[in-house]
């Protein structure tokens, strides 16, 4: 009976080690996209998403079936098939690095490329911290063809100065007229709120909105903020854009207006491919 006994946890043990075993081999594998998911945990929480919350919500996000949200999406879409609008566009994916703020703030502040000039990490040894990933530069390219076979109206394209949102226009918009250091995310600076938001006003009043064209931001989440604007769509825990997400921006007797918010790009473009009847 003791015998017996031994015998079956000896093969319960030899049955359950491989599994076990296997278990950390396919852990330590995935060791890297396990640290991006809880990095991008803390930086969802960080001043370039200025977020309370990494989860996504579908409910407050996207429209699914949400009759309103989808006539919203389907009006704006169209509408700015006309131009004439500020197009506030998140960059493309990155990979989740902890403190990117300090790699930002060199390639924004620590040169001699002048004031609102690039480093250009993108050649220096920091590129992986501040540039879009593969998967970035595939959903770049993505993004900018759609746009081309929809024939989009693009007019003047300016860009936060941090390599991924340089990468994000170039690739989707065939490139910036202006970099300017106002459009980078608080992380880097010491300073408050209040000065940012000011200094984000004096800019988007200040963009050059060409007939039939919408002007174009290249940058990041946690720059757009309530205080800006005379009038928004939106509530205040409602600042938030995915990676390729854009905001519908008007300036109207020198207001400006956050009219609409495409969380995903995905939300946008499929206005444009009906699949028929």
């Amino acid at each position: 009976m003791v015998n017996s006994r031994k015998l079956k946890n000896i093969l319960i043990s030899l049955i359950v080690l491989p599994i076990w075993i296997m278990s950390l081999i396919s852990i330590y594998e995935d060791r890297s996209k396990i640290s991006n998911k809880i990095t991008g945990i803390f930086e969802n929480n960080s001043n370039e998403n200025n977020l309370d919350s990494g989860e996504y919500s579908f409910e407050k996000n996207d429209c699914f079936s949400n009759r309103e949200c989808i006539e919203e999406d389907i009006f704006w879409a169209n509408e700015i098939m006309n131009g004439g609008y500020i197009l506030h566009f998140r960059h493309a994916e990155r990979d989740k690095w902890i403190d990117v703020q300090m790699y930002d703030s060199l390639e924004s502040d620590v040169h001699d490329n002048g004031l609102n000039e690039s480093r250009l990490a993108e050649i220096d040894y920091f590129k992986d911290a501040v540039c879009l990933n593969e998967r970035g530069m595939i959903q770049a390219q993505a993004m900018g063809e759609h746009l081309r076979n929809i024939n989009f109206p693009i007019g003047y394209v300016i860009s936060s100065p941090i390599c991924r949102s340089r990468q994000t226009a170039e690739i989707i918009f065939g490139g910036y007229d202006e970099l300017s250091r106002i459009l980078v995310h608080r992380g880097p600076y010491k300073e408050t709120i209040e000065q940012h938001v000011d200094d984000l006003t004096k800019l988007y009043k200040s963009l050059k909105i060409y007939d039939g064209k919408n002007t174009i931001v290249s940058s990041h989440n946690g720059v757009i903020h309530s205080d800006m604007f005379d009038y928004s769509v939106l509530d205040t825990d409602q600042y938030e854009l995915e990676e390729g997400g854009f905001y519908v921006i008007s300036l109207k007797d020198d207001e400006l207006i956050l009219e609409h918010s495409f969380y995903f790009f995905k939300n946008f473009i499929k206005q444009f491919y009906p699949r028929g009847s």
